[in-house]
């Protein structure tokens, strides 16, 4: 071998040489550097198709729910107008044999409450302020009354009584109007609840202590007598 050959070959080793001996943290950064990018990368097409899935899924449900015809005989409920809202649940309730909603009359000035001849009643009879029972079962009832008091010197007592057969099932007392506390106007509802085994030509009607308190001026729609067969016996 030649002289130029051999300064040759040694001009190329030291180059090979450091090539191979290149420090390991250079070539471990330059992996870290790649790694990064490829997670990044993975991460964001991820998040995009997650996205994506999430819209599709939410307008496949709104879709799927305008598409669901309201059932007939269905009825929203008023939200915070209870008397209408008994009456909206009356209407789209499977029970259909027997079932009453009646308003308070506004002419009358005794204990006894009458009812409004236009009410609603289906499989039960109504007399001289009772509804008369025509088939046997387990009855819900569900009695309201708004009362309008303006203060006397004295305190006033409100009663409710809820009657079957003219005996007291149910009956709410509550005292307005305070002593020596001047009020202009109170106004008090009144409610009772009855799950009740009744038999037919069963009478249910309600009392008042003080008829002039009803109020069926301001808020007339308020003053509701309502029952329906929940189970029947036959």
């Amino acid at each position: 071998m030649g002289p130029r050959l051999q300064r040759a070959l040694h001009r190329v080793a030291p180059s090979q040489d450091t090539a191979m001996h290149e420090p390991a943290g250079s070539v471990a950064s330059h992996w870290g550097t790649t790694s990064r990018s490829y997670f990044y990368f993975t991460t964001a097409a991820l998040a995009v198709c997650l996205v994506f899935a999430v819209a599709t899924i939410m307008v496949l449900v709104v879709q799927k729910s305008d598409s669901i015809p309201t059932p007939p005989g269905i009825f929203p409920l008023k939200g915070g107008n209870c008397s209408e809202d008994i009456l909206c649940i009356l209407q789209r309730a499977p029970f259909k044999k027997s079932w009453a909603y009646l308003q308070v009359s506004k002419h009358i000035n005794k204990t006894k409450l009458s009812w409004n001849q236009d009410g609603i009643v289906h499989g039960l009879r109504y007399h001289d302020g009772n509804l008369v029972i025509q088939f046997p079962g387990w009855y819900f009832i569900i009695c309201q009354l708004q009362f309008l008091v303006e203060c006397p010197e004295h305190s006033v007592d409100l009663k409710l009584e809820l009657l079957i057969n003219q005996d007291v099932k149910r009956q709410t007392l509550v005292t307005v109007c305070e002593s020596g506390v001047q009020t202009k106007n109170i106004y008090q509802n009144l409610s009772q609840f009855l799950l009740e085994h009744l038999q037919v030509n069963t009478t249910i009607s309600v009392k008042v202590d003080k008829f002039q308190y009803v109020d069926t001026n301001t808020f007339p729609l308020e003053n509701v007598l309502s029952i329906f067969l929940y189970s029947s016996s036959d």
